[in-house]
C-alpha cells in the first residue's frame, strides 16, 4: 500500500526512481514545496493574505505525516526541520511564486516559458499538472508563451562579456592606497581557499576590490604606471535585493564570474547523468538569481539546513530539465563538461 501511494506520486510528478530513501526523500521535498504553494489559496475568515507561518506549517505536516508513514527516511532529515522549511520558502520568494508584505503571502501572477520540448512555469494553482524536478514545475510539451525563461525568473540576460564591458566603460580610474582592511578577488584556482585574498595583483590584469566596514565599498583595481588604480562599482550593482540583511552583497559573484570568464579561470560546471537524474556540480557559486533557479528545479543532496555552508554547489535535477537549465546558462558563459 506504502510503496503504491509512493509510485503512484512519482509517477503523477515524473520524479525519477533512485536508491529508495533518497528517492522517497525528493518525492516529499516536491509535495511539501506543491502542498505549500496550494495553500497560498486557503481563504481566511476575513478573505485577506496568509501567514507565512501557514505556508510553513503546511510544509511541516507534510514531512511529519510521511515521515510516519516511511521511518527509514528519519535519518536522512534533520529532526529540527525550521531550516528545511526557511530553505523552501525563500526558494519561492526569490524566485517569484509570492508576494510577500508584513508578514503576510499571496500568489503572484502565473507566467510560463519555453525551453527545447518543455515548457517551465511559475505557477502557484493547486490545480496544476505539471511534473517536477526539485521544487519546480515544468510540462514535456511546449504551450503558449512568449516570454523568455530570463524574463520570468529574473534572470541575466547579458553575456559576461558585454556585462563586464558596460561596467568598466561607466567610470575613471583613479589611484588608491589600500586600507588595512582591503580583500582582493582570486583570478586563479584554486578557489578552495577561498574567493578572496590579502594581497593585490601587481599586474595589468583588471580585478576586484573590497573594502571598508561595516558596508563594503567594492571597485575594479589594476597596476598601472607604477601605482594601484581603481574604478568604483555603484553600491546598487553590487546588493542582493531579496535579501534584508544589511550586508549582503551576492551581486559581486557576477562580476567575478565574468572576470574568471574574461582570463579564461572560470570552473566548468560538472555533470553526470545516474539514470534520469543528474548530478550535477557547480565549481564557483553562482549568482543570486541564477543560483536560486539552480536550486528551484534541483533537489539537494542532504536536507539538513543547519550547517552555515550552503548546499549550493553539488545537486541533482531531473534528465528531462537539465537541457533547459544548460542552455539558460551555456547563454550567458558557462561551460558545461560531463563527468
Amino acid at each position: 500500500m506504502t510503496n503504491d501511494l509512493l509510485n503512484t506520486i512519482g509517477k503523477q510528478l515524473n520524479i525519477p526512481k533512485t536508491t529508495n530513501s533518497e528517492w522517497i526523500c525528493q518525492i516529499v521535498y516536491s509535495v511539501a514545496g506543491k502542498m505549500a504553494l496550494a495553500s497560498l489559496w486557503d481563504h481566511t475568515e476575513d478573505h485577506s493574505s496568509i501567514s507565512i507561518q501557514h505556508f510553513k506549517n503546511r510544509m511541516a505536516q507534510i514531512f511529519d505525516a510521511y515521515e510516519g508513514i516511511y521511518p527509514e527516511i528519519s535519518h536522512l532529515l534533520p529532526d529540527d526541520k525550521s531550516n528545511l522549511l526557511e530553505e523552501i520558502y525563500s526558494i519561492y520568494l526569490r524566485t517569484g511564486f509570492l508576494y510577500h508584505s508584513a508578514y503576510k503571502i499571496a500568489p503572484a501572477i502565473s507566467a510560463q516559458a519555453n525551453c527545447g520540448n518543455i515548457t517551465i512555469s511559475r505557477t502557484t494553482s493547486p490545480d496544476n499538472a505539471f511534473f517536477m524536478s526539485g521544487l519546480g514545475f515544468y510540462y514535456p510539451q511546449k504551450l503558449a508563451s512568449d516570454s523568455p525563461i530570463a524574463e520570468v525568473f529574473g534572470l541575466q540576460i547579458q553575456s559576461f562579456e558585454s556585462y563586464l564591458s558596460e561596467l568598466l566603460d561607466q567610470s575613471e580610474w583613479t589611484p588608491i592606497v589600500w586600507p588595512e582592511n582591503a580583500e582582493f578577488l582570486r583570478l586563479d584556482p584554486p578557489f578552495s581557499r577561498g574567493y578572496w585574498q590579502q594581497i593585490p595583483e601587481k599586474s595589468s590584469r583588471v580585478s576586484l576590490a573590497r573594502y571598508g566596514e561595516p558596508n563594503k565599498l567594492f571597485a575594479f583595481y589594476r597596476f598601472h604606471n607604477g601605482e594601484f588604480q581603481q574604478k568604483p562599482i555603484p553600491e546598487w550593482r553590487l546588493r542582493d535585493w531579496f535579501y534584508s540583511g544589511s550586508t549582503n552583497y551576492g551581486e559581486y559573484r557576477r562580476i567575478a564570474l565574468a572576470l574568471l570568464k574574461q582570463y579564461g579561470n572560470l570552473p566548468a560546471i560538472k555533470t553526470k547523468e545516474i539514470g534520469n537524474i543528474v548530478e550535477i556540480k557547480v565549481g564557483y557559486r553562482l549568482p543570486p538569481s541564477e543560483e536560486e533557479f539552480y536550486k528551484l528545479y534541483s533537489w539537494p543532496v542532504t536536507y539538513d539546513f543547519s550547517s552555515n555552508f550552503p548546499q549550493v554547489f553539488t545537486r541533482k535535477m531531473a534528465k528531462q530539465v537539465f537541457p533547459m537549465f544548460k542552455y539558460t546558462l551555456e547563454a550567458l558563459g558557462y561551460c558545461f563538461v560531463e563527468e
